[in-house]
């Protein structure tokens, strides 16, 4: 298996957090208003990154046939550091198809990235699966 998976999942998981999470800039809520948190924008980035990469990565097992526990691990490996790292830079961009188009290239960034220091040789771990 290639860096490709990894890449895909950054990808995706970037753009549905760049495109939430941008349109949530300037929405406030309670009273007097108070702009969310970084650690609120991280968790709610983390969980839009949880949702998108484990349907994803659903979708890549049950159609290439792929071991369930390495891809999901590396889909909640990717998905947290996205959500962590992108979800508040993706509020405080201006427009949300900027924070969509930002998220979405350093999302594919971060993915590669993380295959390339997780999966050394390529391959997504091997849980006591086959090679």
């Amino acid at each position: 298996m290639s860096t490709k998976l990894c890449f895909w999942f950054g990808l995706i998981a970037g753009a549905f957090v760049g495109l939430l999470l941008g349109m949530l800039h300037g929405v406030v809520c309670c009273s007097p208003p108070q702009p969310p948190s970084w650690a609120q924008l991280a968790l709610d980035g983390i969980i839009v990154a949880l949702v998108a990469d484990f349907i994803a990565a659903a979708f890549a097992c049950l159609l290439a046939r792929l071991p369930i526990v390495p891809v999901f691990f590396l889909a909640l490996l990717i998905a947290v550091l996205i959500g962590l790292l992108l979800g508040p830079l993706a509020y405080h961009l201006p427009h949300p198809l900027l924070a969509f188009l930002v998220c979405l290239v350093l999302g594919a960034l971060i993915g590669w990235l993380v295959c390339r220091i997780v999966c050394r040789d390529g391959r997504v771990l091997n849980f006591g699966g086959s090679r």
